[in-house]
C-alpha cells in the first residue's frame, strides 16, 4: 500500500476526530454565555466527523482495496 494511501486515511480520521472533539467540548461547555444561535456549531462539528469518516472509508474502498489487492495476474 502506497504512503499517500496511508496518510489520506490518516489524516481525514485525525481531523474528524478533532472536530468531533471540539463539538463535543462546545456542547457540554454551557460557561461563557453565548449567543443563542451557538447551539449550531457543536452539531456542525460532530458532523463534520462523521463526512471525513466516511471520506476515509470511501477512500479505502474505492482506492486503498485496489492498491493493496494489486493488478490481476494471467
Amino acid at each position: 500500500m502506497k504512503a499517500s494511501t496511508i496518510s489520506a486515511i490518516i489524516l481525514g480520521i485525525t481531523i474528524g476526530l478533532v472536530a468531533a472533539v471540539l463539538g463535543f467540548n462546545v456542547l457540554f461547555n454551557h460557561g461563557g454565555g453565548k449567543l443563542w444561535f451557538y447551539w449550531i456549531a457543536p452539531l456542525l462539528a460532530i458532523g463534520n466527523f462523521f463526512t471525513f469518516a466516511q471520506l476515509a472509508l470511501m477512500y479505502w474502498v474505492k482506492v486503498g482495496r485496489l492498491e493493496v489487492k494489486g493488478r490481476p495476474r494471467q
